[in-house]
This record gives C-alpha cells, sequence and structure tokens, in this order.
C-alpha cells in the first residue's frame, strides 16, 4: 500500500514538471497545422529554459583562473553572463569571442560545470619588451604583438627593443642573450635593422653590429673573446660581427690618438 502511494507520488511530480514541456510539444503540433512554426518553435526554447531553471541548472557561480592582470570588472562586462542565468541559455562562443577581445587575454576557455557553475580559463599575453617606435613606447608580448593598455612605465624592467621589426624577433634575440649570463646585463637596448638584423647598444657606449645569419654563433664567439681578453672592457667603440670569418673593432677616439701617439713615438726612437 505505501509502495503504491510513493509511486503514484512521484507520477504526480514528474507529471508537474513535464506538463510546460507537454504544453510547448502540443503548441508545436497545433503550429504545424496553422504555419505559425518559428513562433511556436521560440515558446518551445523558452519553456525549456525556463524549465530548466526550475530544476536547478541555473548559473550560481562563476570560477575563473589565470586572471592576473584583465581587470575584473571589466571581465564581467564582456562575460555577459549573469548569475540566475540559465545555463542552456549561455552562448560560449560569443562570450569567449568578447572574452579573447579584451587587451590582456590572448585565450580563453569557457565552459559549463553542471548543474549550476562556469568555468572560465585564461590565457593573458606575457609582456616581453618596450617597442619603441615613431617616437613612442609600447609593451609588447611574448609573440611580438602590442598590448593595448599596457603601460611602459608600469614595467620598468623590460628589455627595450627600437625600429621596425624588432617586436617579432625580440623573444628570439632575448633566448640568445640568455646564453651568456655574463653579458646579457650589459645589453641596454637592441635596434633592428632593415627588419633583417640586430645592433646592439651596450654599456659603456659600445655597439654589437650582429650579422643576419648565424646570430648565435657569432654572439658565443664575442662571448668567449670577452672571457678570455676581456675585449669589452678595453676602449672600444664598435664591434662587427656581419663578416664570417672576422671580427671588426673599432676603437673610442681616445683610443686611437693614444695607439697613433705610441707608434709615432716608436718611429723617432
Amino acid at each position: 500500500m505505501t509502495q503504491g502511494k510513493g509511486s503514484r507520488r512521484v507520477r504526480r511530480t514528474l507529471a508537474r514538471r513535464a506538463g510546460p514541456l507537454v504544453l510547448a510539444i502540443a503548441l508545436v503540433s497545433g503550429a504545424w497545422a496553422t504555419g505559425h512554426l518559428a513562433t511556436a518553435w521560440r515558446t518551445v526554447l523558452d519553456t525549456a529554459v525556463a524549465t530548466s531553471i526550475t530544476a536547478g541548472f541555473e548559473v550560481r557561480h562563476v570560477l575563473v583562473s589565470g586572471r592576473l592582470k584583465t581587470d575584473r570588472q571589466t571581465l564581467v562586462e564582456a562575460l555577459g553572463i549573469g548569475i540566475g542565468e540559465a545555463m542552456f541559455a549561455i552562448d560560449l562562443e560569443a562570450a569567449r569571442a568578447r572574452v579573447t577581445s579584451l587587451a590582456w587575454v590572448r585565450d580563453a576557455s569557457i565552459r559549463r560545470r553542471m548543474p549550476d557553475t562556469v568555468v572560465i580559463e585564461l590565457v593573458e599575453r606575457r609582456p616581453l619588451a618596450i617597442w619603441q617606435h615613431q617616437g613612442e613606447l609600447f609593451v609588447v608580448d611574448s609573440v611580438g604583438e602590442v598590448i593595448g593598455g599596457a603601460e611602459p612605465e608600469d614595467h620598468p624592467g623590460l628589455f627595450l627593443v627600437v625600429g621596425p621589426g624588432a617586436p617579432a624577433a625580440a623573444a628570439d634575440l632575448l633566448a640568445l642573450l640568455s646564453l651568456t649570463p655574463e653579458l646579457a646585463p650589459r645589453v641596454l637596448a637592441a635596434v633592428r635593422v632593415g627588419q633583417r638584423r640586430w645592433k646592439l647598444h651596450l654599456d659603456g657606449g659600445i655597439d654589437i653590429h650582429l650579422p643576419e645569419e648565424e646570430m648565435q654563433e657569432a654572439w658565443l664567439v664575442l662571448a668567449r673573446m670577452d672571457r678570455s681578453n676581456g675585449l669589452l672592457s678595453r676602449d672600444v667603440m664598435t664591434i662587427d660581427l656581419r663578416l664570417p670569418d672576422r671580427l671588426v673593432v673599432r676603437l673610442t677616439d681616445e683610443a686611437r690618438e693614444r695607439l697613433d701617439h705610441e707608434m709615432t713615438e716608436g718611429e723617432d726612437t
């Protein structure tokens, strides 16, 4: 007897929940006959969404990971998903498109975790360098793209690159400099020449001309020479590494005058 009453209660509950959907299906059937199918289908969708909320499938939590630079309120507005919204009504692709358009966001994934949670995973841009271009400074990321809204003064430790094409080649240059930790801190800036090669400005006023090809080999040769005879500690103005079989060194004006004087004295004696 008790089991029979319980079964009847379950059937009544299911009937109450299914009622709106049954009504919606009936509307569609009628609309098919009368030619108003689009309106009826919209009614079915609205009914299904409302029923899903009643069943507990509504947004109650939004979990975000990977957010470091992106402003919280800006992210909320771009997401466009509100607490209490039906889980099945969320357009995930549209939300993702809005989120990935934010300045600091490189990529994002947005998914539902039933019954009531939206999970957002951000991949933010990583500031790599400061780019000087046409008298202005910009923060660029690891793939050479400008990070809109990022202020250079907020990133004082970033490496300075100059000239057209410099941002796209900056990651490779910094990887090269990292191979010589004893020399890397001495490089103050790098100028991209003809979008093909680099000219490095070192402390002490020394300029290093790197070749277009075999750049790593040339830089490591310079590092070995500096370790062996302290080349970069001498009165040097320019070191040209562009020739594959030789290294061309230009002395400072003072060093040249001193050398000329020493040679003249040698001739007199």
